[in-house]
């Protein structure tokens, strides 16, 4: 009911994508709730709680100003009120009635996870898939479908959708889309609870020369990031109070800064150069720094400062940045003590009709 399709030969550290396909294997249409990507607990590794790479939910509640439950119809049928406020829909989101992603049998579903992988994950990498069968016992009777309206007028300030109860196991609609159907979840107890299926994950990863494992035990323990930063030959470990350390064959450096996810960007894109930009000051220690090493153009006289720096010497210009005093965060620098600037008070608008003056 699970395909896997990843490279077959991995260097830990190394960014990759993976692709889990989901098939319909049973005789009744099915409805795919959430997968998760995750590397099980380990307490001999340095994981040692779950660790998530990648979610996806395949449903989502209906929203709408008002939705009505008929269930002594016949048949049974579900009514949602659309009103329109001040020009914008009320739309309040109910978690009892869900717009499902449905397979047919046979059907498949493709879901692809991009991550770094570690060599522990060739044994600690698993994927669990929530679905739910339809058309058993306590499943049936649960599956709604639109009847109306066909469309909507684009000045209209109100309509209202009906979905009516279909049985689930003679479903037609050979590409059923989320929008035109109601999974409908009942409160009570006994009801038919989601099917968990869970599958380890194969993959084929190779120790670098300078291993995870000895960087981690260079480390302090307890990071709530790691990550690898190719272009520095780094392992990086992100700490909630101790800012950053880039951890080398040949030294360790820390830094007060957290750069995980800017190290994470360039990864993920695997660019050989990051794009900085910040309000342009005369007295800016660190643009006149970028601009003696070729990385800005002194000559630029933009109210917008920018700074393109090579991924392998972003290490020393983040070293020599907070040596300046500066910090940087996300793709921007400020100085380290910079206060934010306090909020603009909002002017009240002007009347319509001034009075006139006395």
């Amino acid at each position: 009911m699970i395909a896997v399709a990843s490279p077959p030969e991995l260097t830990e550290g190394q960014s990759t994508r993976l692709t889990v396909t989901i098939q319909n294997i049973h005789s009744v249409p099915i409805v795919p709730l959430a997968m998760t990507l995750y590397v099980r607990p380990d307490p001999t590794e340095y994981f040692v709680v779950r660790k998530v790479l990648g979610e996806a939910e395949y449903y989502k509640p209906i929203q709408a100003t008002e939705i009505r439950h008929h269930q002594t119809l016949e048949p049974p049928r579900i009514e949602a009120d659309h009103i329109r406020d001040a020009n914008q829909w009320r739309h309040v989101p109910d978690s009892r009635f869900l717009h499902p992603r449905i397979l047919l049998p046979d059907q498949t579903l493709s879901e692809t996870f991009q991550f770094q992988a570690y060599q522990s994950y060739r044994r600690l990498l698993y994927c669990d898939l929530y679905y739910l069968p339809l058309g058993g016992p306590r499943a049936r009777g649960r599956l709604f479908r639109r009847t109306k309206p066909q469309e909507v007028r684009p000045d209209a300030e109100r309509y209202t959708e009906v979905f009516t109860q279909i049985d689930e196991a003679n479903l037609e609609d050979p590409n059923p889309q989320p929008e035109n159907y109601i999974l409908y979840r009942p409160r009570r107890p006994n009801d038919a609870p989601p099917r968990l299926l869970t599958r380890q994950i194969p993959l084929n990863v190779r120790a670098r020369t300078f291993t995870y494992a000895q960087a981690a035990r260079r480390a302090r323990f307890g990071a709530r990031t790691q990550a690898y930063f190719a272009p520095a030959d780094a392992w990086v470990f992100e700490y909630a109070d101790d800012g950053t350390w880039f951890v080398t064959p040949v030294a360790t450096t820390r830094l007060n800064g957290h750069y995980a996810n800017l190290i994470a960007d360039i990864e993920a894109r695997q660019a050989n150069s990051v794009t900085l930009t910040a309000p342009r000051k005369p007295d800016d220690k660190l643009l006149q720094l970028l601009e003696k090493k070729g990385y800005a153009d002194p000559n630029s006289k933009a109210r917008t400062a920018e700074a393109t720096i090579p991924a392998d010497q972003l290490l020393p210009i983040l070293e020599q940045a907070e040596s300046l005093g500066y910090t940087i965060e996300g793709n921007t620098w400020q100085p380290a003590d910079a206060e934010p600037e306090p909020p603009q008070p909002r002017t009240p608008p002007a009347p319509a009709n001034p009075p006139a003056s006395p």
